[in-house]
């Protein structure tokens, strides 16, 4: 909706005048009403900003500027330890946790919260024998989210088990409601024996298939190498191909794979966001599993029409639970943020989105 485009951090209002002037000036021309003024960009280094005397709430910046570096993820935590970053505002995950407060105990401070992100199995439906529910299900049903939960957010992001809504989100399926739902189970022996029984009754007692993936370690490399050993637990033999995100996008948005690992990542819990890459692909681009299920659709274009809180829900969860039934895709586990800075910064606050509170306006130096 309006109120949706307006709060996103990915939506700028551009001056009409300029635009008619030069169509592509927001590429080279900072405009704003933040917080802090650019100052200077080092491409592909970092990113340099001062305090904004014009900000529109008195008072702040309280910061006199800035300097944001670019480095790879595995420079993050040699730069903390070097004391070349004071802050790093995305998140790490428990092992680069641990190598911080092992080094730094007493000069960091560490923030942990749920995150609006989760990796997901996308079902290839215009390929068999992903066209098929039951195989769907069986695949999913032989994942055992809640042990992969306990030993997977000890060395990963990958730590949540839920529905399509983030676990804890008051429009979240409740848990004795989703453990009902085929792969999500607390009883995975059960289940991977329903799961054997009905790959045999298709004809797929050894189901062989494709896993694509992007070639980022964390953590869509840990995901992927434990759904290939939950599958593996019921006959299926799984190839991994773990490309560039660039080829990897463009074979996903084209259809080219049989299970792709994918990824949700929104800066606000609203279902209107959360389901879009559930939907079919008539009604959204990101639809990547081909489905042709119009009663999602249906049912995702009533909620967006609901005013009532509690009535929104009921209809959102009815959804949820659908969509993980048919199992065209499946969240796999959600994430958790973990954001290990220095003890000077303070005024920065944890939310369950990393793209969220990034605008340092009320950021200040205890030093």
């Amino acid at each position: 909706g309006v109120l949706e485009a307006l709060a996103s951090p990915f939506n700028c209002i551009y001056s009409a005048a300029k635009l008619k002037q030069n169509p592509r000036y927001p590429e080279t021309e900072i405009m704003g009403s933040g917080a802090f003024k650019f100052v200077e960009h080092v491409k592909g280094a970092s990113w340099r900003a001062e305090r904004f005397e014009g900000y529109f709430k008195p008072g702040l910046p309280y910061l006199d500027g800035y300097k944001a570096y670019f480095v790879k993820s595995n420079g993050v935590v040699p730069g903390i330890l070097g004391g070349q970053f004071d802050a790093e505002f995305r998140g790490r995950n428990p092992s680069e946790q641990k190598q911080l407060i092992d080094k730094m105990k007493n000069d960091l401070e560490v923030y942990e919260s749920p995150w609006v992100n989760n990796l997901m199995l996308v079902f290839n439906t215009t390929r068999k024998p992903f066209d098929d529910v039951r195989v769907r299900q069986a695949l999913s049903m032989a994942i055992n989210r809640w042990g992969g939960s306990e030993a997977l957010s000890k060395i990963s992001v990958l730590k949540f088990v839920g529905g399509i809504m983030r676990p804890g989100f008051s429009m979240a399926l409740p848990e004795e409601e989703l453990v009902q739902i085929p792969g999500f189970s607390k009883d995975i022996n059960k289940a991977r024996e329903d799961a054997k029984k009905i790959l045999a009754e298709v004809g797929l007692k050894d189901l062989k298939f494709k896993l694509l993936n992007r070639n980022i370690a964390e953590p869509y490399t840990p995901g992927a190498v434990f759904a290939i050993d939950q599958w593996r637990r019921v006959g299926v033999t799984v190839e991994h191909e773990q490309l560039e995100t660039k080829l990897y996008q463009d074979r996903v948005a084209a259809g080219d794979f049989d299970v792709a690992v994918e990824f949700q990542a929104d800066f606000m819990d609203d279902p209107t966001a959360q389901f879009s890459k559930f939907l079919t692909k008539k009604l959204s681009p990101a639809g990547y599993s081909g489905h042709t299920d119009s009663k999602i659709d249906d049912m995702y274009e009533r909620q967006k029409q609901i005013m009532d809180p509690a009535e929104r829900t009921k209809l959102v969860r009815e959804l949820d639970t659908y969509a993980l039934t048919q199992a065209y895709t499946v969240p796999l586990l959600w994430w958790q943020r973990i954001i290990v800075n220095h003890k000077k910064i303070k005024g920065w606050y944890m939310t369950p989105s990393h793209y969220l509170w990034q605008d340092l306006s009320t950021v200040w130096l205890d030093q």
